[in-house]
């Protein structure tokens, strides 16, 4: 590893984690905790091309329509590995191959959140009640 040097207090219990994980990874401590800040600071990509056009042409769909999509639901397979992944991630910590899955199904997660609260946005500008809608949400 090579690069710049820094020297951090962490509380025990923050040490003992970081351990586990470079333990489980077969990794110098040093090594997982340059890991680990890479990834937690990492800065999130701009919202994707086809993402900002499919948002543009949401306010074109007729209001059934836009209930429907304020209704969307990520599957029940991502739904099922984002939490393994966070979980695993919490316990010993993910390879660098799960950590881009788990980026991957969030990013699919969040696709489906911003349509939804888009919907929501458009039904209510159209002076449709939402209220009970984002009650549920």
């Amino acid at each position: 590893m090579s690069g710049a040097t820094v020297t951090l207090d962490l509380a025990p219990d923050v040490y003992d984690q970081l351990l586990r994980r470079a333990q489980s990874h077969r990794r110098q401590v040093e090594e997982e905790a340059s890991l680990a800040l890479a990834t937690a600071i990492k800065t999130p990509p701009a919202m994707p091309d086809d993402l900002e056009r499919v948002l543009g042409t949401l306010s074109t769909l007729d209001d059934d329509t836009l209930w429907q999509v304020s209704h969307s639901q990520p599957t029940v397979e991502d739904g099922i590995l984002l939490q393994a992944l966070v979980d695993k991630r919490t316990r010993r910590g993910l390879t660098p191959a799960e950590e881009e899955w788990l980026a991957d199904i969030g990013e699919r997660h969040d696709r489906v959140m911003v349509l939804r609260a888009k919907a929501v946005a458009l039904l209510h500008a159209r002076g449709i009640d939402v209220s009970e809608r984002v009650a549920k949400a």
